[in-house]
């Protein structure tokens, strides 16, 4: 599957045939959006949504079934009351090796938002580019499981049951691994907010405000615990379970906008082995960084710095939460740029704003602030420019979160 993007088919994961179906350039050609789909979800269940983002975004995009949905193999019941994050641990990693993905961006929906948080900071992986966390949840809340016993009451004695049968080949596997897990009387102890404290890479979070499967503080609890990355949402009023059905417009702008603003362009560029935090780990060997580093040169013009190595690892590693490492990537571009350039300035605000971001990891918000005002002087304030490939007005934005962090940690 590394030359040509194959239509639909099956991949075993986890010893279960998996259907899956793509559509887009191949892995090789661009970068590969992968969806994974609710708890009653499917791959034909996306309905249009995946084709829409595929036109959008310019990505490939790849879905599949998970094992007991749609035209895959039933899963084994009763489910482990840890499913997902078995699924995001030995299932995902299998899919993505499979069809040959050299850059992603992957986005769950519900039980599939889970499982891609759990994967996102459990598993350490350089093609990730971004997530995108649909109607999550990492706990349990009692109007929830209201909402899913209700849903047991209509697959009993309702309609349920055949409408699912219209897309899952066993309704009651697919049912049944769902809802008998998450209403287990030892599931309502279920928490793995945890996982988010150590994601890495930007995060996309859409939540719809009428949702009843889950209230705001599940998105909440992602702007609070995923302190190494930069962290973007969208509520949508009126919305309930699926934003990506109800409010279809609204959400594939986001997630088309999200995709284009990430540095995608990274695949030669490895993360470092760990994120040197001054006073709390060690240091990086001294020539760690320098074939990075010597790829910014006097001479270059904008544009071609733009392009190195240096300034691409740069945003690389400050999009992922590696600070220290940034500024040691950042700074022989800011250094060969000329002087009281525009260029200059800005790239010396994304240093400052790295340097922000590693003050509040040691613990030192009063610094932070001070870089934030030394950022924000730096960058321009003209919100239409676009600055060696960056959006002024979204730089601008980080520094406004790093203010924000900041002011809450005092």
């Amino acid at each position: 599957m590394n030359e040509t993007w194959v239509a639909s088919g099956s991949l075993v994961a986890d010893g279960k045939a998996l259907e899956y179906s793509c559509l887009g350039p191949s892995p090789t050609q661009a970068p590969t959006l992968v969806m994974l789909h609710e708890g009653l979800g499917c791959t034909s269940l996306w309905r249009d949504v995946p084709a829409t983002l595929a036109d959008s975004t310019g990505f490939g995009v790849f879905v599949y079934s998970r094992a007991g949905y749609g035209l895959s193999d039933p899963a084994d019941l009763p489910r482990p009351l840890d499913y997902m994050t078995r699924e995001a641990l030995d299932v995902l990693p299998v899919m993505l090796d499979a069809i040959g993905v050299k850059q992603t961006v992957i986005l769950g929906h519900s039980d599939g938002a889970t499982i891609t948080a759990i994967h996102a900071g459990r598993v350490v992986d350089p093609r990730i580019s971004g997530i995108v966390l649909v109607a999550p949840h990492f706990f349990t809340e009692p109007a929830s499981l209201a909402e899913i016993t209700k849903a047991r009451e209509g697959f009993d004695s309702g309609d349920l049951r055949q409408r699912l049968a219209k897309y899952h080949c066993d309704p009651d596997n697919a049912f049944r691994g769902w809802n008998d897990s998450w209403l287990n009387p030892a599931f309502k102890k279920w928490n793995v907010a945890d996982v988010l404290d150590a994601i890495r890479v930007p995060v996309l979070a859409i939540q719809g405000r009428e949702d009843p499967y889950g209230t705001l503080a599940q998105i909440n609890v992602v702007k609070q615990r995923v302190k190494h990355a930069r962290v973007s949402t969208l509520i949508l009023d009126g919305c309930k379970h699926a934003p990506h059905l109800e409010y279809e417009s609204a959400f594939v702008n986001a997630v088309t906008d999200f995709c284009n603003r990430l540095t995608l362009d990274l695949s030669n560029i490895q993360l470092p082995s760990h994120a040197h935090i001054p006073g709390h780990n060690m240091r990086h060997p001294e020539n760690a960084f320098d074939r990075i580093r010597q790829t910014a040169a006097r001479g270059q013009s904008a544009d071609q710095l733009a392009c190195s190595d240096a300034y691409r690892a740069g945003l690389r590693f400050l999009n992922a939460g590696f600070y220290w490492e940034a500024h040691e990537a950042l700074e022989p571009v800011w250094m060969v740029l000329p002087e009281k350039s525009m260029e200059r300035r800005f790239v010396r605000g994304l240093i400052q704003l790295a340097n922000g971001r590693l003050k509040m990891c040691m613990g030192r918000p009063k610094a932070a602030l001070r870089l934030v005002v030394q950022a924000r002087d730096l960058v321009p304030t003209d919100s239409t420019l676009a600055v060696m490939t960056l959006d002024v007005q979204d730089v601008h934005g980080w520094i406004d979160e790093l203010e924000g962090d900041a002011c809450l940690a005092l």
